[in-house]
């Protein structure tokens, strides 16, 4: 049973790594190419410094659930349900919110 829960936890936290690495370079790339090149430098520095904010905030947050008096077990699956919740708001959120590239074009 513990050999199935670990090689669950470490499939997902593979697939999760595996999804920040596919998802931060053309994050950082469209971010600097939506911007002069006299404000590279700060874009840049902003989002790093937002990226390791949240990051800060999302480990003290998850990790206060976790440590609950729920259980590790119980903490976790709070915490992987709010971060889905908010991966899926994020998801609507590009879907509705960023223009297509032939609206960008025609304008």
């Amino acid at each position: 049973m513990q050999r199935a829960i670990a090689a669950a936890l470490c499939a997902q936290l593979i697939g999760l790594g595996g999804g920040l690495g596919l998802l931060v370079p053309p994050m950082t790339s469209t971010l600097l190419g939506n911007v002069t090149k006299q404000y590279s430098g700060i874009a840049s520095g902003v989002l790093n410094a937002m990226r390791q904010t949240g990051s800060a905030i999302g480990v003290a947050l998850f990790g206060s659930l976790l440590s609950g008096a729920g259980g590790f077990i119980a903490g976790i699956r709070i915490a992987l349900v709010i971060a889905a919740t908010l991966a899926l708001c994020a998801i609507v959120a590009a879907v509705v919110g960023v223009p297509r590239q032939s609206e960008t074009r025609a304008s």
